[in-house]
């Protein structure tokens, strides 16, 4: 049995030492990865160590948890000043709805519009500007929780459903 063995490695030396370089090349190049990304690793630790060095040990951690506690104290002030944004938000117009026409048979160009503007909760207002040849006309409503104050023209109307369908696709 021992003189097959033998015979083995003889007959495949050749491919038995190549296999032998890939897999110790193989070897080098994790090595050489794995060294890089320890030291990546440490970069951070380095600071702190420096720190340590310099301050000692009690005054380096005492340090680091205050600048830990000035970060959340940080992050909170951001959280509410986010919650008081999107608060604000909410009563801000964000829905439009624009129709222009010619509101008379003499006036052409469009000139004509009723604009909805309308906030997250479906309030807000219409606004009508009615352009004619030798005179203007401007009306406003109110609109509350998507309801108008009044009845509505046709193209009153249709820039209120322009406005509420971009509330829901916001």
């Amino acid at each position: 049995m021992l003189l097959d063995l033998h015979g083995f490695i003889t007959a495949n030396s050749g491919v038995l030492i190549s296999v032998s370089l890939v897999l110790a090349v193989t070897a080098l190049v994790i090595t050489v990865l794995l060294i890089r990304e320890i030291r990546l690793l440490r970069q951070p630790f380095r600071a702190m160590a420096e720190l340590n060095d310099e301050k000692g040990s009690e005054r380096a951690l005492e340090e680091l948890l205050k600048g830990v506690d000035e970060n959340r104290r940080f992050m909170q002030q951001q959280a509410e000043e986010l919650k008081r944004m999107y608060g604000m938000q909410g009563r801000s117009y964000s829905a439009i709805g624009l129709i222009k026409y010619n509101a008379f048979e003499d006036i052409g160009g469009m000139q004509s519009y009723s604009l909805c503007l309308l906030t997250r909760e479906k309030n807000g207002v219409i606004l009508t500007n009615l352009v004619g040849r030798n005179s203007t006309r401007g009306y406003a409503l109110e609109v509350s929780e998507g309801n108008p104050s009044r009845k509505l023209s046709e193209e009153e109307q249709r820039a209120l459903e322009t406005a509420l369908g971009s509330i829901d696709t916001a």
